[in-house]
């Protein structure tokens, strides 16, 4: 794909890719600058720059968030142990999990909307697999960057070809493509959605006393390329962007790392067994690194060890006794880290992994999954469990302990099916784990058994947690599936992560306004929640 962005607005380019469901990087060339959208199934997932001022680091001492000092510090760190910039400021102690997302979505966010002012350069996709691992994609609604990204344009010739011909005729979309609160809007768009939900031609909705006005006009632009507003004539509709959660967060919450308070024994045994292994400082016994291991692996062990009991140091809440065997943990962890950072340098510095992805000044590295952690025992509702749309078909005399790797796909995947309906029907979600990672991994671009798959983790407790990479998954495939939404939203709820839960049931009313279920939950956990309101209902 090729666009020229002198006659093409950047509006249209970026709602195609989403509505077409394209992996891949959008690289636009424009003079000296470079920026590049990064694409995974249709959804924006990242977003890097060639500026200075777009890096994480320059922005956030530009921003004020912080500091000259905090910058150099957590550059130091990140040469030291190879690691990312976002990492070293964790480290630092500069930032939390939780505002690096909120950082680091800012960013991508800004540099994205900073193209939709662009009068010329050069757009072009390049079609292959989402190079950004899963950890480090944010949430961004496609619909909601094409409403702010408009405003930004100063062009009338790129609006007026964005629009193309003004006579056709446009309404006032059923349900809302993103959380939009027409109240908190401005009057000039209230008046051209009331006028819409009675029907209405571009040029109409454009006009203004004296004629067609250049800020009226790029609003109508505005509303009709974020689902706002749609084609009257159902025959003229266009492929919408997929319906994606924005959290202004990474897609992934912190479920994983996040110790569970509720598990005291496991927390127990797994303190008192480290206070063991610590006794002596031995990097083998303790930290199953080889002393003849370069000293960035010891590094990165020790700072991995010391994040991870500085989160279950949070998790114990008031136990005096398991706070300090805890805190005796980190001054070992401590010290071993300042002695071996002040060890001379080895001779030969490290290389940087030939899988190293290296974007927006700092290096992106997919990360192994973290180990399986002991999940609090979760049920959701009912209704979240997954009912055949079918009865399975039976199994042919004699299948027993047959050989299912001299079947078809298909054969095996229906005995899979069955054997997946027939453990979650008596509870044994372990096994119906095992059975659908089985069928996902036969059929991996099927969202019908990711979501399988999601639901039988969730009601594992020690998958629970992971569950929430297959949600998303599912999502990836089917974005504007609202029962997945609602089940995701019911995963949330049931781990206790009300703000993601509540986004997801959002996500479900603008897909499927009649939703009983997800307006139910939301009622319950956002009663005030601008969702809950029709467009239809505050236009009449």
């Amino acid at each position: 794909m090729l666009a020229d962005l002198s006659v093409t607005p950047f509006a249209r380019v970026l709602r195609r890719l989403s509505a077409e469901r394209r992996s891949g990087d959008l690289q636009v060339h424009s003079r000296a600058i470079v920026k590049t959208v990064f694409f995974d199934h249709g959804r924006v997932v990242f977003a890097a720059s060639n500026l200075k001022r777009d890096r994480l680091g320059e922005s956030l001492v530009a921003m004020g968030h912080i500091s000259e000092e905090d910058f150099r510090r957590a550059s130091q760190l990140m040469k030291e142990g190879h690691r990312r910039f976002g990492e070293a400021l964790v480290l630092a102690g500069v930032l939390d999990k939780r505002q690096l997302g909120t950082s680091v979505a800012r960013q991508v966010r800004r540099i994205i909307l900073s193209v939709f002012s662009f009068t010329d350069g050069l757009a072009t996709f390049e079609d292959r697999r989402c190079p950004i691992p899963l950890e480090y994609m944010v949430s961004f609604s496609v619909h909601r960057l094409l409403y702010d990204g408009v405003k930004t344009m100063a062009s009338q010739e790129l609006v007026t070809v964005g629009l193309d011909n003004l006579d056709r005729w446009v309404t006032a979309a059923d349900s809302l493509p993103f959380l939009f609160d027409i109240e908190a809007c401005p009057i000039e768009e209230r008046e051209i959605l009331a006028q819409a939900a009675r029907r209405a031609t571009l040029r109409r909705l454009a006009w203004a006393p004296g004629g067609i006005q250049f800020e009226r006009m790029r609003s109508v632009y505005g509303l009709l390329m974020s689902g706002l507003l749609r084609e009257a004539d159902e025959t003229a509709v266009e492929p919408q962007p997929g319906f994606q959660t924005e959290t202004g967060l990474f897609l992934l919450s912190a479920l994983q790392k996040r110790p569970d308070p509720s598990a005291r024994e496991a927390i127990l045994k797994e303190v008192k067994d480290e206070l063991e292994r610590s006794s002596n400082l031995d990097r083998e016994t303790w930290l199953k690194i080889s002393r003849t291991a370069p000293r960035a692996d010891l590094l990165r062990a020790l700072e991995d060890k010391m994040e991870r009991y500085q989160a279950l140091l949070e998790a114990v809440g008031d136990d005096e006794a398991l706070r300090t065997d805890i805190e005796l943990i980190l001054g070992r962890a401590s010290s071993l880290l300042r002695l071996t950072r002040q060890q001379p340098p080895p001779s030969q510095p490290q290389t940087t992994s030939p899988s190293t992805i290296p974007i927006d000044g700092f290096d992106i590295v997919p990360e192994p999954a973290p180990p399986e952690p002991v999940a609090p025992q979760m049920a959701l509702p009912a209704s979240s469990q997954p009912v055949p749309s079918a009865p399975p078909a039976e199994a042919p005399a004699g299948a027993t302990g047959i050989n299912r790797g001299v079947l078809p796909v298909e054969e095996q995947a229906r005995y899979l099916l069955m054997e997946g309906e027939l453990r979650m029907t008596v509870g044994d979600f372990a096994n119906a784990v095992r059975t659908y990672s089985k069928l996902v991994n036969l059929m991996p671009e099927e969202s019908e058994l990711r979501i399988r798959l999601a639901l039988a983790m969730a009601l594992y407790p020690r998958t629970s947690k992971h569950a929430e990479r297959e949600f998303l998954e599912a999502l990836r495939l089917s974005p504007n599936n609202a029962d997945y939404h609602y089940q995701f939203g019911l995963y949330y709820k049931a781990m206790r992560q009300r703000s993601r839960a509540i986004v997801e049931f959002r996500a479900v009313l603008s897909i499927k306004q009649q939703h009983e279920g997800a307006r139910e939950e939301l009622a319950v956990l956002s009663p005030k929640d601008p969702a809950l309101k029709g467009l239809r209902r505050l236009l009449r």
